[in-house]
């Protein structure tokens, strides 16, 4: 029942479990990975050809939650 990137995050980071399954989370939104980096502050690798497309380079691209 983890539903939150935080939450997931601890749970691996206090050693609870090895790694967390996601498949009702990202059922419900396939996004949740992205929207997930974002929250903690990692950076989402994108191809070469989609770079162009980054927040960075692109406001509009910015994943909004």
């Amino acid at each position: 029942l983890i539903s939150s990137p935080k939450q997931a995050e601890a749970v691996v980071a206090e050693g609870k479990a090895d790694m967390v399954a996601l498949a009702r989370a990202v059922l419900d939104d396939p996004h949740w990975g992205w929207r997930a980096a974002l929250e903690l502050g990692a950076e989402v690798a994108r191809p070469p050809q989609y770079a162009r497309a980054a927040p960075k380079l692109w406001p509009g691209a910015a994943f909004r939650m």
